[in-house]
C-alpha cells in the first residue's frame, strides 16, 4: 500500500486524528506501518492472511493488558472494517544485542525480571481465551517437514557441501525435539530484539508486534532472547514461573538456530529479507568458520524500527 492511500484512509476513518509529519514503513513482513508525528502508529495488513486477524489481535491485547506488567500496544483507533488500527507509540529503542551490552547490571536484572514476568503471564493464558480470539495452533511436525523440504530444495544449491552437512546434522537434532513432552501455551512467537523495546528513562520493557502469536511450544519465547547470551536466557528461565520441562532450553537453542534457515529460504520465496542476511546469521549461530562471498544483493540492510 502506498503512503498516500494509507494516510487518506486514516483521515477518512478517524477525522479527529491530525498530524504534521509521518514516517511510512513498508519493510515489515506482515503490515504496512505509518508513524504520525512520532507519537501514533497505524497498522494495516499487507495481505489477506493477516487482514482478518487484526480484530482478534486487538481483543487479545486488551485481555493481556490487564495481565502483563510490560508495556504492550493498546489500540485507541479501530476502523469499521477492522483492517486499520492505531495505538500510541510505546517508548524506547529496540533492545539490540549491542544496546543490551551497554546496560549496567541492575538494568539487565530489570530486563530479565520483566521479560520473565511477561513470558510467564503469556503462557498462563487460559485456553478459553486462546479459543475466543482464534489463536492458531502450531504443529512442530509440520513445521519440521516444511523446513527440511524447502531448505534442501531452495537453500542447499547455494551452499557448500560443508554447510549442507552441518545443516543435515542439525536436522537430526531438531527431529528429536518432536518427541519431547511439553504443554502448548499462548506464545508471542517472535520475541526478538526487533520487538523488545527498552525505555531507559522509565526502566521499562515494552513488547510489540503480536502478529505471529500462536498456541505452541513455550520454548519459542526463549529462543529469541538467546541473542542476549545463554547466561542471560538461563537467568530469565530461572525467573520464569510457568510449567518447565528439562528440555525446554535445549529446544530454544535449536529454534534459535532455525531462524537463519527460515531467513535464507524465505528470501528465495519472495519475502522482504536477503539471502546474505540469513547466511550471516547462519554462520554465526552454527559456528561456521568459513564465510561465503556475498554479492551486492546479499548485503545486510540497515536496521530500522518495525512497529
Amino acid at each position: 500500500m502506498k503512503a498516500g492511500l494509507l494516510l487518506r484512509q486514516i483521515s477518512e476513518q478517524f477525522p479527529e486524528v491530525k498530524w504534521k509529519s509521518y514516517r511510512f514503513l513498508t519493510h515489515g513482513w506482515d503490515h504496512d506501518v505509518v508513524i504520525l508525528d512520532g507519537k501514533t502508529i497505524f497498522r494495516t495488513a499487507k495481505d489477506s492472511r493477516y487482514r482478518n486477524e487484526l480484530e482478534n489481535e486487538i481483543g487479545l491485547l486488551h485481555y493481556l493488558k490487564k495481565k502483563v506488567k510490560v508495556g504492550i500496544p493498546e489500540y485507541d483507533y479501530v476502523s469499521e472494517d477492522r483492517t486499520l488500527a492505531g495505538y500510541r507509540l510505546l517508548e524506547g529503542w529496540e533492545l539490540t544485542p549491542f544496546r543490551f551490552k551497554q546496560l549496567n547490571s541492575p538494568e539487565r536484572e530489570i530486563v530479565a525480571r520483566q521479560l520473565a514476568g511477561f513470558i510467564t503471564s503469556m503462557h498462563a493464558t487460559p485456553k478459553f481465551i486462546v479459543r475466543k480470539f482464534h489463536v492458531k495452533s502450531s504443529n512442530q511436525q509440520e513445521l519440521y517437514e516444511e523446513l527440511t523440504r524447502t531448505t534442501r530444495k531452495l537453500v542447499f544449491p547455494r551452499l557448500s557441501k560443508k554447510d549442507t552437512q552441518l545443516i543435515e546434522s542439525y536436522f537430526t537434532q531438531l527431529e528429536k525435539t518432536l518427541h519431547h513432552n511439553f504443554r502448548n501455551v499462548l506464545v508471542h512467537n517472535d520475541l526478538t530484539d526487533e520487538h523488545i523495546l527498552w525505555d531507559a528513562k522509565n526502566k521499562q520493557v515494552n513488547v510489540i508486534d503480536f502478529s505471529d502469536r500462536t498456541f505452541g511450544d513455550p520454548a519459542v519465547d526463549f529462543a529469541g532472547i538467546l541473542e542476549y547470551g545463554s547466561n542471560f536466557t538461563k537467568h530469565v528461565f530461572d525467573l520464569y514461573r510457568g510449567k518447565k520441562d528439562e528440555l525446554l532450553l535445549e529446544r530454544a537453542r535449536l529454534y534459535f538456530k532455525r531462524v537463519s534457515l527460515y531467513m535464507m529460504k524465505d528470501s528465495l520465496q519472495g519475502f522482504p529479507c536477503r539471502f546474505g542476511q540469513g547466511y550471516k546469521m547462519f554462520a554465526k549461530r552454527f559456528g561456521v568458520q568459513h564465510m561465503r562471498r556475498n554479492d551486492e544483493s546479499d548485503r545486510l540492510p540497515n536496521r530500522q524500527l518495525v512497529a
